[in-house]
């Protein structure tokens, strides 16, 4: 009896291990050109068992289940497959190209994967697929290509995206997240473009939901949120490099462009590995390296006139000539000085005549290095099936400059991102941390006009000399030689102008990087932001519990640690502490034999520098008319807290000195400035055009408030015969406490010159507030995709916003045309072997008036168009890419004030990129 016991004690042993021993391998090919096709999906019917090709198309697994087995094979662009293994032995499986259209899927719209077709609101997407056939170098600049997108390229590293109107350089209104974390710079609560974002070669897919959603994504999603996902290395496997090199700056003088050809790099490696069943890893790695476009408009903000012509003269992208003076004390003090100058001088004080200082051009005055290095390490390990932990590190450096109330060149600014989450089927637990550092960074404007001081005082008390009082001196001698009043202005500034540093000059540098290496608490321009922000949220799916609904519920909660030395934020005595918490929940149901799709969501978030907490709704519903063809109707409410710099009191320059005088600066949120005796301008355009005093008028400051806006949309959405994809769109808002920025002018003029040190100038700067008026915007669109066969794609959409209801007194951003298109056509396989393939891209934008801080003015028509071919090297599993941007080389900007775009020509090789 013993030994029976035993010997069926050894063979149960022995027979556990030969069944969790059970393995499936096998290669997977494309049925038309028999190359490996990566990232298949391999799962098995009724198990939990599976993997993914790696870059060679291979596949191994091992189960415990007996045969017979069968598989489901599933990818992107190709027909889904089903085979049934009845006995062990490698396989080998074809799967045949399908069309993409209509079978995209999305997560972000509802935060539950469903057809992009049947999306509650309008959502774009962009996949791998689309960005290795893109004729942009950079997957972030194919965003401009979507149907409702606008953008500002403020330098080549730095682009920000909107949607529906509200368009700007650093827009706090627009979300961008990356792998589940928010991708803002704490202090500046706006993304830094594609610095932070994903590599060239990690993305897996981006979707862009236009228009508001703060229900599901929290405040400062009024404009739209960009939700980016990276490759996950169980499912894309291998060593990845893609090396581009190319020219910009092709033509120097077009457009002011000082530069001439110059190169432009960029390398990037993804290396990802599966480990085990259960451990995987990603490394990426990116370089930039190009000189950037420059900002080079000289048009005159003061008035119509030329630098020879007007005296007052302040070009768009000259730093320095906001010092403005209006010269009539000095005319006064000659006058009393020499009463023979009477008749000459008598005349002039009929009116004001302002005098603006020389401005610096940007070139060789901001850096024209444009650099960005970016690294990723993410570790997933698989605790069990259905639960995963991962860890990931991301690294940005890099130079960048931004608009707002001046140009803002970030030199050195780095950020670095830390993210640890546990993942199951129905709910995550992620907690992350942004960690940034502006590096140094220097302010155009103010930096520009401490130069002029610090080479020659405007005016000096002490001495009586000065800039000013050499000009007027010059004026009246060069008048009295019988010069015009225009002509004698030119000869002046020449006169008081002797001697000083040329951009980019051993003296200029030395006093730009003495100011600008001080700090703005100090006197000088430097911020020392090193702001934090902490992150921890969990979501639930309910799905699996509930049958009369599927209901998702999470919480969030965020700390920014605001950590500026008192040059960004009122935190000289230690960082600010700034918090906020948030619930959220949404219920799906299908109604009427499931042809109707009903959702409503519910979100409350509380912001401790605010005493009432906001709550926000969205209720959709969407329809299938038809096979493949759905009616969707949303309304959304969404707010936005107010940013942090927004909400809180900036530090101020002593304002009482002439060193600041005339720089723009952002003083916001709880105003406490009586003693600074703020003057708003009663026409923000007509202050632009002139410096007269007798415009300004008291500006009355109150507390800023959260904004909010209330969205209705109605579109539809149909494939035709599998060939044919339309949607189309209408959508109404209303803004209620809308956020926009004022100029205001500090201490109006005097004419008692000895005072001139502390007054008659105007200290300009942005205040942010709650406009009273409602703010209405609207706007409709449509797309339409249309598979030609043969793997030819054409595309075409046309998107038109609008704004009613325009406060005048505020700077709103509504930054858009009336209208815009694009236009798309490729083919991303042809030839023998399908090695060829191409795309070109077009898009139209009619002139259109762009307000932001600095200036405002309209930003001329464009077309642009984007073209690229390509050839794959079968066996070296490569691929060459010949490609263009804006071939034609006709300059065009994306804002006032921002810098010319021309062509880029470049040459790209791609190893394991397919």
């Amino acid at each position: 009896m013993f030994k029976t016991v035993q010997w069926i004690t050894m063979m149960l042993l022995f027979s556990i291990p030969l069944m969790a021993q059970q393995v499936i391998t096998g290669t997977v090919r494309n049925r038309d050109t028999k190359e490996p096709v990566p990232a298949v999906s391999v799962t098995m019917k009724d198990g939990p068992n599976g993997d993914y090709t790696n870059d060679q198309g291979h596949f191994r697994f091992s189960t415990r289940k007996q045969y017979p087995i069968t598989l489901i094979f599933t990818c992107i662009g190709f027909e889904s497959q089903t085979m049934e293994l009845k006995s062990p032995g490698a396989i080998q499986v074809t799967l045949t190209p399908a069309s993409v259209l209509g079978k995209e899927v999305v997560v972000s719209a509802s935060r539950n994967i469903q057809k992009k077709i049947e999306s509650p609101v309008t959502i774009e997407r962009i996949g791998n697929r689309d960005i290795i056939n893109s004729p942009q170098p950079s997957y972030y600049n194919m965003l401009q290509g979507l149907k409702g997108v606008d953008i500002t390229t403020s330098s080549l590293t730095f682009t920000t995206v909107t949607t529906r109107g509200f368009n700007t350089s650093g827009n706090t209104n627009f979300t961008q997240i990356v792998d589940g974390m928010d991708n803002q710079a704490p202090g500046l609560n706006f993304a830094l473009g594609a610095a932070i974002g994903l590599t060239e070669l990690d993305v897996d897919n981006l979707e862009l939901l236009s228009g508001a959603s703060s229900a599901l994504y929290g405040s400062r999603g009024l404009n739209g949120t960009m939700v980016m996902t990276g490759k996950d290395p169980f499912k894309y496997q291998g060593l990845s490099l893609q090396v581009t090199q190319g020219v910009n700056h092709i033509q120097k003088g077009k457009s002011n462009d000082p530069l001439g050809p110059s190169p432009y790099y960029d390398y990037t490696l993804r290396w990802a590995k599966k480990i085990n069943d259960r451990f995987a890893f990603k490394v990426n790695l990116q370089y930039i390296q190009a000189k950037d476009w420059i900002a080079a408009d000289t048009t005159n903000t003061n008035s119509l006139g030329s630098r020879y012509t007007d005296p007052n003269y302040n070009g768009v992208n000259l730093y320095g000539s906001k010092t403005s003076v209006d010269i009539n004390p000095f005319l006064e003090g000659a006058l009393a000085m020499n009463p023979d100058l009477g008749p000459l001088i008598t005349p002039l004080l009929d009116t004001s005549h302002y005098v603006a200082r020389t401005g610096y051009p940007e070139y060789q005055y901001l850096s024209s290095d444009a650099k960005l290095f970016k690294a990723n390490a993410e570790l997933r390990y698989k605790i069990k099936p259905g639960l995963e932990a991962i860890g990931s590190a991301t690294y940005a450096k890099g130079n960048a400059v931004y608009s707002n109330d001046t140009r803002y060149a970030l030199t050195g600014y780095y950020l670095t991102q830390y993210r640890l989450e546990l993942k199951a089927q129905h709910w995550f637990v992620r907690a992350y941390t942004t960690q940034e550092n502006s590096g140094r960074t220097v302010i155009a404007s103010p930096t520009a006009q401490l130069i002029n001081e610090a080479w020659k005082p405007s005016y000096d008390a002490n001495s009586g000399d000065g800039w000013y009082p050499q000009y007027t001196g010059a004026l009246l001698e060069a008048m009295a030689g019988g010069q015009s009043y225009e002509s004698a202005s030119w000869t002046a500034r020449q006169f008081a102008d002797q001697g000083r540093p040329a951009a980019g000059s051993a003296l200029f540098n030395h006093l730009k990087d003495s100011i600008a290496g001080m700090p703005t608490s100090q006197g000088g321009t430097l911020f020392l932001d090193k702001s934090r922000l902490y992150n921890a949220e969990a979501q639930y799916n309910f799905g699996h519990l509930f049958k009369f609904a599927e209901i998702i519920a999470g919480l969030n909660y965020r700390l920014y640690k605001l950590d500026s030395k008192g040059t960004l934020f009122p935190d000289n005595n230690g960082p600010i502490n700034v918090a906020e918490y948030s619930a959220y929940a949404q219920a799906t149901k299908k109604v009427i034999h499931n042809k109707l799709s009903l959702s409503a969501a519910f979100r409350y978030d509380k912001n401790t520098l605010f005493e009432k907490p906001r709550v926000t709704t969205r209720t959709s519903g969407v329809l299938e008319l038809a096979k493949e063809s759905f009616l969707r109707f949303s309304y959304q409410n969404a707010y936005s807290f107010p940013s942090n710099i927004q909400a809180l009191q900036s530090t101020p320059i002593d304002y009482n000195s002439f060193a600041s005088g005339g720089s723009t600066r952002l003083l916001n949120g709880v105003y406490q400035f009586d003693k600074f005796q703020p003057y708003t301008l009663e026409s923000v355009q007509k202050y632009q055009q002139s410096g007269n005093a007798d415009s300004l008028v008291k500006f009355q400051p109150k507390d800023i408030m959260p904004q909010s806006v209330d969205a209705f949309e109605l579109g539809w959405s149909s494939l035709i015969g599998g060939k044919v994809l339309v949607d189309v769109l209408g959508y109404y808002s209303t803004w209620k406490n809308f956020i926009g920025y004022v100029n205001v002018a500090n201490t109006p003029g005097t004419n008692d010159v000895t005072a001139f040190k502390n007054h008659n100038t105007y200290v300009q700067y942005n205040i942010a507030y709650n406009g009273a008026e409602t703010v209405n915007t609207y706007g409709y669109a449509a797309s339409i995709g249309v598979d030609l066969s043969k793997n030819f794609m054409a595309k075409f959409n046309f998107s038109s916003d609008f704004l009613k209801n325009r406060n005048n007194s505020q700077i709103n951003n509504f930054n858009t045309p009336n209208y815009k298109f694009n236009i798309d056509f490729g083919n991303d396989g042809f030839g023998k072997k399908q090695r060829y393939s191409f795309n070109t891209t077009f898009r139209y934008r009619p002139a259109y008036f762009y307000q932001i801080g600095f200036a405002s003015g309209t930003v001329n028509a464009s077309a642009v168009l984007d073209a690229q071919i390509s050839y794959k090297l079968l066996q070296a599993h490569s691929k060459i890419k010949l490609g263009a941007t804006n071939l034609t080389n006709t300059y065009y900007r994306t804002g006032f004030g921002s810098p010319a775009i021309g062509a880029m020509y470049y040459v790209s090789f791609a190893y394991n990129v397919f």
